[in-house]
Parts: C-alpha cells; sequence; structure tokens
C-alpha cells in the first residue's frame, strides 16, 4: 500500500523505541514521517537506472541539522525482494571508513599540510596497496585524502592508536552495533557498516560536528488525535561529537575530494561539495556519501 514501501518498513521496525507494546496494539495512530516523497521517487528512478542486470542499490539521505531522514531507499523493488540494503545490509565501507582515522589525527593536532610517506610497506604480515600499486611518496594528508592513499590511511591508525579510532567512530553512531577490532585493516573499511549509519555519521561531520541519530519520526499521534510523542518535545539530545574546529577542517578536505579528487564527478558548479567514495574488495560495493552546505 504504501508509495515508500523500504522506508515505511523501517519506520515499522523503529516504532517499538518510542512507543509501548500497547500502545502499537491499540492502533489508530496516525505517524507524520521525515520523508521527501518526491526526492524519494527520483532516487528510486536512479537506483533503478544505475543499478543494472543484477546489481542492487541503497540510497539515505539525512538532513544534517535534525537527523531526520528525507529518502530511504534499499534496493531496486520492494515487491521482488523486501530486504532492506540501506539498514540491514552489513558491507565493508571501504575508504568511506578514512573518514575516522583523519578526524582522529586532525583531533590530535595534526594539520592538512603535514606530510606523511606514502611507499609500499608492511605492517607485520599484513601488506596492503593503494589503488592500482600507485604510490606518491612524500604526500599531504590533504592529498592523500585526496587520491584515497590506504598506506597513509593505515599509517594514521598507527600513530593515533586504534583506542581513539574507534572511539570517535562510536560517537559519530558506527561500530556501536557490529564492534571494530583493533587490526590494521580497520582504518580502509574491512569492518562491515550499513549505508544508514555511514550517511549519519557522514552528516554529523556536515553538521559541525554535532551527531543526530537518524529518525523517520516528527510526530506521532493515537485515538482521539492524542499527541503521544513529538520531535520537538521529545526527540533525544545530540551529541558534540567532535569538535567544531576539527569538523570544519575534515570538511574542507573533503571538498578537495569532490574537487579534484577520487569523487570529482560528483562535482556541481552551482555549489561547494563534500565527499568521499569507497570501494571494497574487488569493487564487490561501491559507495559515494556527500553533502553540501545547505
Amino acid at each position: 500500500n504504501s508509495a515508500a514501501p523500504f522506508f515505511t518498513s523501517w519506520v515499522n521496525q523503529q516504532l517499538p523505541l518510542l512507543l509501548t507494546p500497547e500502545q502499537i496494539e491499540v492502533g489508530g495512530l496516525k505517524i507524520r514521517t521525515s520523508l521527501n516523497l518526491d526526492w524519494q521517487v527520483q532516487a528510486k528512478q536512479i537506483i533503478r537506472n544505475l543499478a543494472k542486470k543484477q546489481l542492487q542499490g541503497a540510497m539515505v539521505s539525512i538532513e544534517p541539522q535534525t537527523g531526520f531522514v528525507r529518502v530511504l531507499i534499499g534496493g531496486k523493488d520492494f515487491e521482488f525482494n523486501q530486504f532492506n540494503r540501506a539498514t540491514q545490509a552489513y558491507r565493508s565501507p571501504g575508504s568511506t571508513f578514512k573518514l575516522f582515522p583523519y578526524i582522529a589525527a586532525i583531533n590530535s593536532g595534526f594539520k592538512p599540510e603535514d606530510v606523511f610517506l606514502d611507499i609500499p610497506k608492511c605492517w607485520d604480515d599484513y601488506c596492503p596497496k593503494n589503488f592500482e600499486n600507485k604510490y606518491m611518496g612524500n604526500v599531504s594528508l590533504t592529498d592523500a585524502l585526496k587520491n584515497s592513499l590506504n598506506i597513509v590511511a593505515i599509517e594514521l591508525l598507527e600513530t593515533i592508536g586504534f583506542d581513539q579510532v574507534i572511539s570517535i567512530a562510536n560517537r559519530l553512531g558506527v561500530g556501536n552495533i557490529q564492534k571494530l577490532g583493533k587490526y590494521y585493516p580497520l582504518a580502509i573499511g574491512a569492518y562491515e557498516q550499513t549505508v544508514l549509519e555511514m550517511t549519519a555519521a557522514y552528516a554529523g561531520v556536515a553538521n559541525r560536528g554535532f551527531y543526530f541519530q537518524p529518525t523517520p519520526f516528527e510526530e506521532i499521534r493515537g485515538p482521539g488525535d492524542v499527541l503521544l510523542w513529538s520531535y520537538s518535545v521529545n526527540h533525544p539530545k545530540g551529541l558534540q561529537a567532535i569538535k567544531v574546529e576539527v569538523a570544519d577542517i575534515i570538511n574542507w578536505m573533503l571538498q578537495q575530494v569532490v574537487k579534484d579528487g577520487t569523487g570529482n564527478v560528483a562535482s556541481l558548479k552551482s555549489r561547494a561539495v563534500a565527499g568521499k567514495t569507497g570501494t571494497s574488495e574487488g569493487g564487490r560495493d561501491l559507495w559515494f556519501i556527500g553533502s553540501i552546505p545547505q
């Protein structure tokens, strides 16, 4: 019955977090959600156009200042397959996970212009490679992120330490359900996450470090139009997950990724775009997470 079945099925799953079993059983609920139906229809068409043949896709759009989920697509065709790839599929985020080592580095006092050495290197028996085996030698953190260099991301993890990187990811809503392990491949996306969780983390950075848990609810009314829950009254407080100045630097670095780095195809002439690409092992998962100032 729904014009946005992936979204409304997620709403149903989230309802028990706000209402009692009795309230749900009684029914008669009127739920005002955060969905932008026009955007949802456009997003659905984009997924269908770009995910050809056996490929699947997912898309999430979040308003950073509130955590409102405006778009949530979990696959090409809900009638054919109800599995929600936006909220239920744990996939390797690839280089989109590099966000967290870089935040930890800037938070620890490193600057975007600080230089690291990008050459082939092993950590015990772990010998990662850059994409197409290309190495840049002495490279600034800005250029390392722009070119998505694996070696530098792992160097940052080693320098800053696992605890700081994992703590920042947790504060931005990542790794609290599927725990993150203290292994070097962590830096380049070895631990699987959902599209929704990763999008919400990036939304927190776009919102100057202030993180909101993603929500589909604006208001819930029960029988007799009685107000049961309202975002403006009941919503949980957000969290200043990272310092404002750290978030601003990271957002500027992510803008360079789109301006003339791996995310260039997402650039817009009319406004600044910040974002990061990610590719999992063998190109199994292809990610882009980005934001605009508005």
